[in-house]
């Protein structure tokens, strides 16, 4: 008897369990939508999240007018201006030949390319804003950032080798992302109908149905809280990935002769506790820098850079190219 009314009570908790947080995540994300962020840790995590899950969040690279089809890396940017915009910001993104746009300084020095993927790209800033920008005039060389939204480093660098820079360059600062270890891992090239399949499904997807959405944010509404309490994702391992990652760059002679800086910025909720700082053991030519940013450098809700954030890495890296 005891047993049946511990299982009765137990299932009646679990049952209130899902109905109060589900109704707190309902309440955060039309918070959200009205522009209120509060600063409570559960509905802040929730605002993320139902940004991310529930249909708010634009993407950069599903926009036709921002990127056309490559053969090689599925898709670039195109040579032009496109708006983008989200909850937290309002942007103009330009593309040249030569990357992001910037008006490139004249220099008897050899220039500075960088990549990476949607951080150092500058998703949320303008043109003028992003760490290479900001970098260049405080060095006034030229500094090509050829980074783009969802590539890993390979891809990266074949845009680069691409790019016809290689030969006015002598510096590569690469911006690493955790989720670029798949890519790296995995890549092949695709044939031209693959690549041609996979674009036209990135820029043609079709809106989450209502059903996935309400099924996410059940799921999220319960496990949210306990990834809270655990810091879920808080401490993550490096090792793995800087063997991955220095066999890619390997596999590219042409950067041997290159000064390559790595920095690592995935948000300030997943860091990894043993990210290097300083020469690699292993490449004489590769070096490190350990940002160890906070929260205070990134969109509260969308999590990308804030201009903030691109003023303290070029900062950074100015004081780390000598």
């Amino acid at each position: 008897m005891k047993t049946i009314k511990f299982l009765k009570y137990l299932a009646i908790g679990i049952i209130y369990y899902f109905l109060i947080f589900f109704l707190v995540y309902t309440i955060s994300g039309l918070l959200l939508i009205k522009g209120i962020t509060p600063e409570i840790k559960l509905i802040k995590e929730y605002q993320r999240n139902f940004y991310i899950h529930g249909g708010l969040r634009n993407i950069w690279q599903s926009r036709e007018e921002c990127v056309e089809f490559d053969e090689d890396l599925v898709f670039i940017p195109k040579i032009a201006s496109c708006n983008f915009k989200n909850l937290e910001f309002e942007t103009k993104v330009t593309f040249d030949d030569f990357g992001r746009y910037s008006k490139h300084p004249l220099s008897e020095k050899k220039g500075i390319a960088v990549i990476g993927d949607s951080h150092a790209m500058g998703w949320g800033v303008n043109d003028d804003e992003t760490f290479s920008h900001l970098l260049e005039k405080k060095i006034q060389r030229p500094v090509y950032n050829l980074a783009v939204s969802g590539y890993g480093t390979v891809r990266e660098i074949i845009r680069l080798e691409k790019s016809n820079l290689l030969d006015k360059i002598d510096t590569i600062i690469i911006q690493y992302c955790y989720n670029d270890v798949g890519e790296n891992l995995d890549f092949k090239k695709n044939n031209y109908e693959v690549a041609k399949e996979k674009f036209d499904m990135m820029v043609t997807s079709k809106p989450v149905s209502n059903y996935r959405k309400f099924r996410k944010a059940v799921r999220y509404s319960a496990t949210i809280p306990f990834d809270i309490i655990t810091k879920k994702n808080q401490l993550l391992d490096f090792d793995g990935h800087k063997t991955v990652l220095l066999d890619v760059l390997k596999n590219h002679p042409k950067l041997n002769n290159k000064k390559i800086i790595i920095l690592y910025t995935n948000g300030f909720d997943m860091k990894f506790f043993n990210f290097p700082n300083g020469k690699s053991d292993k490449m004489d030519n590769v070096h490190f820098i350990n940002m160890d940013m906070g929260e205070e450098y990134f969109f509260k809700i969308d999590g990308h850079l804030s201009p903030y954030g691109h003023f303290f890495i070029a900062d950074n890296i100015s004081k780390n190219l000598n």
